[in-house]
């Protein structure tokens, strides 16, 4: 997925690719959205979900976007993401309004509660700040397992960024980025944590079911740490095509 001339989306470690600007993903309707990274790990709804075909917000031209409303995917354990392989995700998205709900988790443990927080992300929390969770841990304390920005980084709603959020092999780095730039970073994040068999979820989870008032654009994981050269290409290849 790139744009003609221009950057391309990097293949190496890709385990899941949905884009709503892709109509071989999404075509507008029904429940299924479609994994187009070759590894058909879709990813469904309970009902239909509104999709919006490029609309200019503001005098801003956004892509093709799906509201959020949470779907599940395969088991959390089935994207060949290990304890020792680091993972990344790259979000693609929009807030219509800053609410205290989530964005993405892969799941640990028993599948339930703060403590299953093997990969999750708030984009953001009500309060503006971004968090990337890790291994059942809230604590961006020594050896937790959390990154957070350290204030509102502003400019969250109806305007499309692409938020990446990586952690390294050892566990020990991660790092948030924002249409390529890194705006948080911790050392000693504690390790990567063992995922469990339970549904991966985007747009919610199984404490926060609904209320994320935003878009949707493309989601994207991997089975590795990103580098920030990476980051920068990611961003360019979905704001190329875009035009945004």
């Amino acid at each position: 997925m790139g744009v003609s001339g221009g950057p391309s989306i990097p293949q190496n470690g890709m385990q899941l690719n949905l884009d709503a600007s892709n109509d071989k993903s999404y075509s507008g309707s029904g429940t299924t959205w479609t994994d187009v990274s070759g590894n058909g790990r879709d990813f469904t709804w309970s009902s239909a979900p509104t999709y919006n075909t490029r609309p200019v917000v503001g005098g801003y031209q956004q892509p093709d976007s799906i509201d959020s409303a949470m779907c599940s995917g395969p088991a959390s354990d089935s994207f060949g993401i290990t304890s020792s392989t680091g993972a990344s995700f790259v979000f693609y998205c929009t807030n219509d309004s800053l609410t205290n709900k989530s964005a993405f988790k892969w799941y640990m443990g028993d599948g339930e509660g703060t403590d299953a927080r093997g990969y999750f992300a708030h984009i953001p929390w009500g309060d503006g700040k971004i968090y990337f969770d890790t291994n059942g841990s809230t604590s961006s304390g020594s050896g937790g397992g959390r990154v957070n920005t350290s204030s509102n980084p502003g400019s969250h709603v109806n305007y499309f960024w692409v938020h990446i959020f990586t952690k390294s092999a050892d566990g020990a780095t991660m790092k948030i980025y924002r249409d390529g730039v890194e705006i948080a970073s911790g050392t000693n994040r504690g390790a990567c944590p063992t995922l469990s068999d339970d549904a991966a979820t985007i747009g919610g989870d199984d404490v926060y079911t609904s209320g994320w008032d935003a878009k949707m654009g493309a989601f994207l994981c991997y089975n590795r740490e990103l580098s920030a050269d990476e980051a920068k290409q990611i961003t360019a290849a979905l704001r190329g095509r875009d035009g945004a």
